[in-house]
């Protein structure tokens, strides 16, 4: 495992571990998750605040906001040593026993149970599920969470039907999908108020795609319910009457808090008797009257999902010895859940039969979003009027999230065929071989897989059709963080040998593009044996300056203007918080005391940037024993000026360190020596 990894989930299981951490740890998750907070405390707004929650809490337990990033995360994994990986949308509702109502996780509308000619919920959990199948290959798993298909299909399942026909249309697509491709499919537990529905349908899954030994469906049994034990082997005995296999997926149990607690068992070792009662009875082929004289055992695939050390290592025991004996068992594998019980995970992985080869075992992890340059880029291009060098332009996405998001913000432009959109691999490709100019705008993490796809690179090198322009393409990054020397590393490692003409440049907007005030920083071009086209740089100029201005920046400057630029508008948006807060606090109204200190930034801003140096500015407002003076002295006693100081040394750090891949020398200020 690589020590940041391990770094990671020893921090976070420290936190876990000990209740007077973890219970302030989960108050703080909860206030942090709660609509219209301040700056300070809003993910979507703090960018600070956000690069510390993913980089710790989200890279535990997620694979990744983006597909680029799930797919990364998953070949991560792979490399590991695990078989596969446990993929989940996860959409669903939750029923509050107690309360009497569900808790919608993802969805916008109450329960009616009318189910539409074409439900739009059951719509949007398809496409998000056959998205979340794109990032996994033969050998993975899907897992679902049927739930998430909406109101008409929960209120299906609370009364132990089957669910509206458009969702068994998508099921039988999916599984369809699944089985060609040689992916499996956990159909999750939900809460009991939908328990007996999801079955019947899992039930009805199975007869039709577990054939010939092999289950393609597994059904979710939870062991803390008093009536598992009864249940499998009632849907062993459907095993047996229809001849399908049963796929057999044994938790212990995750809706305690929400269900019934009488259908519950009563201790904790109760439920582990039964947990370790049917993984063994499966695993020794007698389970109930199945494997006896009289009954036969009939065809199971078991995957024992756990983070009980105890029950996984007995029962990975247990299928070895009987494997080696010759005795008759089932296939078996293991899950846990991404970032937790990694010692469960990597012992199995550890255990060795007499061949060699270790247990199957499965890492279950889950997707999506936790800020976008390219859309203000792409606006202020499409709605300049000195734009017009170009022609076309192409907006690559990634998710069909983006495609709804940009059809409505740009429709007016790709009704003119001024603008076209590209999300799958086909017409990316094909994009980026008819383009001239291409502007790199995706997240850092995205780099390497986006790149790795052999057409997508290779389309980088092609001479655009019908193109005058000898001088190659131009490739334009916008990534944070990222050299031109590793991009070109990259791109340039094997150009076709008649095609030596793709030239990199890198330019840092800032998030002040939203509104056309950006200070875009355009590294100038590297000595090179190749000449740099002089018209590029122009191109690259007056592209930029559709969001504001401009400057050309020399290579070892780039990495301090990263932060400079990039980093600064949080730090101000923290000490605007701050002062508006203060403002409140003494009796102004937010509103009021907002525009207050919004307009003498701003005015102060301009001041600087029409030449009064800040001293003048300073001196300008501050008289002997007054207010101005008194608050100055408050902010120099307490370290301000060094805190600040401090803070964006940190930020130049890290972006050197993520510019030179820890490698180079450090620079005299740095703020920390690795």
């Amino acid at each position: 495992m690589p020590t940041h990894m391990l770094l990671r989930s020893l921090f976070v299981a420290t936190i876990s571990s000990n209740r007077f951490l973890l219970i302030p740890a989960l108050h703080l998750l909860s206030f942090l998750s709660k609509p219209n907070r301040s700056f300070l405390f809003n993910l979507d707004r703090n960018p600070v605040l956000k690069a510390v929650l993913k980089r710790t809490l989200y890279n535990q337990f997620c694979a990744g906001e983006t597909e680029q990033e799930t797919q990364a995360c998953v070949k991560q994994l792979k490399d590991l040593g695990f078989k596969g990986v446990i993929l989940t949308y996860a959409k669903e509702m939750v029923f509050d026993h107690k309360a009497g109502s569900a808790k919608d996780h993802g969805l916008e509308k109450g329960i009616n149970g009318k189910a539409a000619l074409h439900d739009a919920d059951i719509e949007a959990w398809r496409q998000g599920t056959l998205r979340t199948l794109d990032l996994i290959s033969k050998g993975d798993i899907l897992a679902l969470k049927t739930t998430g298909g909406g109101p008409a299909v929960s209120a299906a399942f609370s009364q132990g039907s089957l669910p509206p026909q458009q969702m068994l249309s998508a099921l039988d697509e999916l599984a369809t999908k699944c089985k060609q491709r040689g992916i499996q499919i956990i159909i999750d537990a939900e809460s009991q108020h939908w328990q007996h529905g999801i079955a019947r349908t899992t039930l009805e899954l199975m007869r039709k795609f577990n054939r010939g030994g092999k289950a393609v469906i597994y059904n979710t049994y939870q062991a803390y319910l008093k009536e598992t034990p009864a249940v499998v082997q009632q849907h062993m005995a459907e095993a047996e009457k229809d001849e399908f296999t049963l796929g057999l997926k044994l938790v212990r149990g995750a809706y305690i808090l929400s269900d019934n607690r009488a259908l519950i068992h009563d201790t904790k070792e109760d439920t582990d008797n039964a947990y370790n009662t049917i993984a063994q009875g499966a695993l020794r082929q007698r389970l109930g009257p199945f494997g006896g004289k009289h009954r036969l055992f009939p065809s199971v695939n078991l995957l024992l999902a756990s983070h009980n050390r105890e029950s996984v290592m007995a029962a990975s025991a247990l299928h070895r010895q009987r494997v080696e004996a010759g005795l008759p068992t089932v296939p078996v594998a293991y899950g846990q859940l991404h970032g937790m019980s990694d010692e469960v995970s990597f012992s199995l992985l550890a255990e060795r039969d007499k061949g060699g080869i270790s247990p199957e075992v499965f890492k279950c992890t889950t997707w999506g979003s936790m800020g976008n340059l390219g859309t203000p880029i792409l606006s202020g291009l499409l709605n300049s009027p000195d734009a017009t060098q170009f022609t076309h332009y192409t907006a690559c996405i990634s998710s069909v999230a983006s495609e709804s998001r940009l059809s409505t913000l740009f429709a007016q432009h790709i009704a003119s065929k001024k603008l076209s959109l590209a999300r799958s691999t086909l017409s990316i490709t094909h994009a980026i071989q008819h383009s001239s100019v291409i502007l790199l705008a995706v997240d850092p993490s995205q780099v390497t897989s986006l790149l790795s796809i052999p057409s997508i690179a290779s389309a980088f090198h092609s001479q655009p059709p019908n193109s005058s322009n000898q001088a190659g393409k131009l490739v334009i990054s916008v990534i944070a963080g990222l050299s031109t020397t590793s991009l070109s590393s990259t791109l340039l490692s094997t150009p076709p040998q008649n095609n030596p003409t793709l030239h990199i440049l890198r330019a840092l907007p800032t998030i002040h593009a939203q509104i056309s005030h950006s200070h875009t920083a355009i590294q100038l071009p590297p000595a090179s044996s190749r000449p740099f086209p002089h018209h590029h740089l122009e191109t690259a100029t007056s592209l930029f300056s559709t969001l504001g201005t401009t400057a050309l920046i020399a290579e070892h400057h780039m990495a301090a203007t990263t932060a400079v630029s990039g980093s600064t508008p949080a730090f101000w948006a923290v000490i605007v918080d701050a002062m508006v807060d203060a403002a409140v606090a003494v009796g102004l109204p937010r509103e009021m005391a907002q525009e207050q200190v919004y307009r003498s930034m701003r005015g102060s801003a301009e001041m600087f940037l029409r030449g009064w140096k800040t001293g003048e500015v300073r001196d300008m407002g501050t008289s002997p024993e007054g207010c101005t003076i008194g608050g100055i002295m408050v902010l120099e006693e307490m370290g301000v000026r060094g805190a600040v100081g401090k803070a964006l040394r940190e930020s130049v750090t890290i972006a050197r360190e993520m510019g030179r891949e820890g490698q180079g020398e450090r620079h005299v200020n740095d703020t920390r020596r690795v």
